[in-house]
């Protein structure tokens, strides 16, 4: 997933009413504001109310889904089913995935709605950060942090999360 075609799936999103955070790689380059490295995928945080719709807008341009994360809760709901997926990868016909993972937006602060022991930290949505020269909405700096914990981080996900502490650092 280039720079071009992160910041493309972000506009779609956005301009159709529909909030996305940005996170993992692309979160933390945007956070920097420049492309450091190639990424396989686009990791984004989309809030319940707004899930069916972004289902709809990334099907009608080409995207399916390829799987379900382990840490995946199945809710009721009517996407292409009669349950929707809260954490799972959608693929490109021409390869490019986006990895999504769902929030309750009816609660406050919002929580995850996938079987994981991430909790959002305060502030964790209030990242802004570019792509592409599109601004986009990403986890902050110390949200990056969390969600990097608790699973083998490959080499280039460890030097990420450098990067993010180097952001935090006074």
């Amino acid at each position: 997933m280039d720079e071009a075609d992160a910041a493309r799936v972000v506009r779609l999103l956005e301009e159709n009413g529909v909030k996305c955070w940005v996170l993992g790689g692309w979160g933390v380059d945007a956070l920097e504001g420049r492309a450091t490295r190639a990424h396989k995928d686009l990791d984004i945080f989309l809030a319940l109310s707004e899930h069916a719709l972004a289902w709809r807008l990334l099907h009608e341009d080409g995207f399916r889904l390829a799987y379900r994360w382990e840490e995946n809760v199945e809710l009721p709901g009517d996407l292409d089913a009669a349950t929707q997926p809260t954490a799972y990868v959608l693929q490109h016909v021409d390869g490019r995935e986006v990895d999504v993972h769902v929030l309750d937006d009816s609660a406050e602060p919002m929580a995850v709605l996938w079987d994981h022991r991430i909790e959002l930290v305060a502030g964790a949505l209030d990242g802004i950060g570019t792509i592409g020269g599109t601004e986009v909405r990403c986890l902050s700096a110390r949200m990056q942090v969390v969600a990097h914990q608790g699973y083998d981080l490959p080499a280039d996900q460890r030097a990420d999360l450098e990067r993010v502490e180097r952001m935090l650092a006074p």
